[in-house]
């Protein structure tokens, strides 16, 4: 996951956070479960690995109350400072640009829950054969900052499935530029060992549809071009995406067939 310095890196991001914004329900149904399954309670502190745009930052936020705290990691500044330029109500968070050493500038036990969506994947780079390197240091920091019997609750794409196929196929400049998508995911095996390895118990691991939704299949074909910042036409990348992912529409929505995997676990 460490920040890129290569040209086209700022657009790639600029337009990822655009996408989310501009179209704030298409993810609704992967955001909806990490929030389920994360459950924020007043007064918790919780620590989010991956802001983005602060689609899951801002929710948790409103969840944990004035008497709680939000801290959220991300390795591209861009991405924290959108978020500090969003937080118009003063909400309890705080952003902290994520080092690259894979270290999170907290006490050792300091805080309720750790909730990460669509990141993890992000700590390797295959490209630069890190293997699961970044993920199992991750998770082990995941285990250091958790208080005793604190929760880890992961989404993110699965090996084997859909998801991990299109994100194979866009791995190029064209369909996912500046550098394409060199990132590979965990089976549940390979999830389960590295938590267990970090000390974790109770590990749960689910795989769970959460398609994107849309009012039209224009909307489709600018979510996709844009969230990937592709740079062939949004057609292409609409037609692109329908060859690994299920497309289909149910009554007055339009759905791909999205999936990712949840994972629980305790400290």
């Amino acid at each position: 996951m460490k920040a890129q310095k290569v040209s086209g890196m700022g657009e790639r991001w600029e337009n990822y956070r655009v996408a989310n914004s501009k179209f704030p329900k298409v993810r609704i149904r992967e955001l909806t479960r990490q929030l389920e399954l994360t459950n924020p309670q007043n007064g918790e502190t919780i620590a989010e690995v991956g802001t983005g745009n602060g689609y899951l930052t801002f929710a948790l936020a409103c969840k944990v109350g004035k008497n709680g705290r939000i801290i959220t990691y991300d390795y591209q500044k861009s991405n924290l400072d959108f978020v500090n330029n969003h937080n118009k109500n003063g909400l309890p968070i705080t952003t902290i640009h994520q080092n690259i050493d894979y270290d999170f500038e907290l006490s050792n036990e300091s805080v309720d829950k750790v909730s990460s969506i669509a990141t993890l994947h992000h700590y390797d780079d295959r490209s630069n054969e890190t293997g699961t390197n970044g993920r199992e240091k991750a998770i082990k920091e995941f285990y250091r900052i958790l208080k005793k019997e604190g929760k880890l609750i992961i989404g993110d794409v699965a090996q084997g499935t859909p998801s991990q196929r299109h994100f194979d196929s866009i791995d190029n400049p064209i369909d996912c530029a500046p550098l394409g998508h060199p990132h590979d995911f965990l089976t549940e095996r390979l999830a389960r060992e590295l938590c267990s390895k970090a000390g974790f118990r109770n590990v749960k691991f689910k795989i769970e549809k959460v398609p994107w939704e849309f009012e039209s299949e224009k909307q489709a074909q600018q979510f996709l071009h844009t969230i990937h910042n592709a740079k062939c036409s949004p057609q292409e990348s609409f037609e692109h995406a329908k060859k690994t992912l299920e497309w289909w529409k149910e009554g007055n929505k339009f759905y791909l067939g999205w999936e990712l995997f949840y994972l629980m676990a305790e400290k």
